[in-house]
């Protein structure tokens, strides 16, 4: 072969030049409808505090309870410190309070089931409750403190339906007294106002499905016990503590698998929402 420019030694030759193929000729397809996209949510910055709670943002575990009895000494230690670090959207941080941290921190986030009065009667029914053991809440307006730090008025309904419908359950208990641990408190009074407040009254009854109910007395015993049995989470929480305010008395009873805790004179403090059934 000769070198560019080269002869090849071929002579009396007729070169032919290719026809290229031609691909036959499309016919223009009609558009395809694009199959539906799911909306886009809108990713948030910023710190998590300043957010407004959504899919995203917002633990929830589905059994929280279950997952916390599955956990050995260490790890429940080590889950309590840093639960105790946990970033908490504004409205939640209202008040620094142990319990509140601790309850973000596992995602006890689930609501209450909340039907109508045809609902509510008939579940009652259903399952053998009599009306003395409806709980009742009263409740007024309040402060609410927002994603951007201002502070919201919140109006006694607006309070009830953030307990109903909120992506997060907000513990109370804080800014007053926790004697039977901090949670919300209901009254079992058969659904009449327990006087604390005139705005709104929210009433429910106990969801045998859901609620693990425990007395304050037998929390005690249970607790202290607790703290012998597993001394690397007693040493984390300081033990369990009474105290009037900000004490870990809610904190014990999700360890030990509770969500409610009873009091002798009928209080009943729902740490987790749904434990409840209630009425829209």
């Amino acid at each position: 072969m000769g070198g560019r420019g080269g002869s090849s030694g071929l002579t009396n030759t007729t070169r032919m030049a290719r026809t290229p193929i031609q691909a036959p000729p499309t016919q223009p397809q009609p558009p395809q409808p694009q199959p539906p996209q799911p909306p886009q949510q809108k990713q948030q910055t910023g710190p998590v505090q300043n957010q407004i709670p959504d899919d995203n943002n917002t633990p929830v575990n589905p059994s929280p309870l279950d997952s916390l009895q599955n956990m050995n000494d260490a790890q429940l230690a080590q889950l309590y410190r840093d639960s105790q670090k946990a970033i908490m959207p504004n409205h939640l941080n209202d008040v620094d309070d142990k319990t509140q941290k601790f309850v973000f921190a596992i995602g006890m986030n689930d609501k209450p089931t909340v039907v109508d009065a045809q609902g509510f009667a008939t579940f009652m029914v259903n399952n053998n409750i009599p009306k003395s053991q409806i709980l009742s809440r009263s409740i007024n307006g309040g402060q609410l403190k927002t994603s951007a730090g201002n502070s919201s008025k919140l109006t006694a309904k607006d309070v009830a339906d953030m307990f109903k419908y909120g992506r997060l359950n907000y513990i109370g208990g804080k800014i007053g007294g926790q004697a039977y641990g901090a949670g919300t408190y209901f009254d079992m009074n058969g659904g009449g106002s327990t006087g604390y407040g005139g705005g709104a009254l929210i009433m429910g009854v106990l969801n045998p499905n859901t609620a693990r109910v425990i007395s304050d007395s037998k929390l005690g015993r249970l607790a202290r016990a607790y703290d012998l049995s597993h001394p690397q989470f007693a040493r984390a929480t300081g033990g369990y503590d009474t105290s009037f305010h900000n004490n870990n008395m809610s904190i014990y009873a999700t360890v030990l698998g509770y969500n409610v805790i009873k009091s002798s004179g009928g209080y009943h403090n729902v740490i987790d929402r749904s434990a409840l059934v209630v009425l829209k």
